[in-house]
């Protein structure tokens, strides 16, 4: 199976950030329906979408927008079937916390 995520976002930025995360990652990466999206291929066998969504967050951070602005759409289905789901994300929350270390 294999995802296809559009972000869509009026930030330049963030779309160039994301871009380049993407590419960076080894997913395809074409350019979707608008000027203000970007269309990008991620194999669901690794952790590249979780990690695609976090830079979303990352990005939206640096280029100073609140984090719920873009919207991420994933579409995907698995091969032998005929119909495709589709889900609409907003990153709701976003922080990084620092992790207990073990024996310390």
């Amino acid at each position: 199976m294999t995802l296809f995520v559009t972000l869509v976002s009026e930030s330049d930025l963030v779309l160039s950030l994301v871009r380049d995360y993407a590419r960076g990652l080894g997913c395809p990466v074409t350019a979707a329906s608008s000027d203000r999206s970007v269309r990008i291929e991620v194999p669901d066998d690794d952790h590249s979408f979780l990690e695609l969504l976090t830079h979303v967050a990352l990005s939206t951070a640096k280029a100073g927008i609140t984090v719920a602005e873009p919207t991420v759409r994933v579409t995907y289905r698995h091969p032998s079937v005929t119909s495709e789901v589709a889900l609409t994300l907003r990153i709701d929350e976003f922080r990084i916390d620092a992790v207990a270390r073990v024996g310390a």
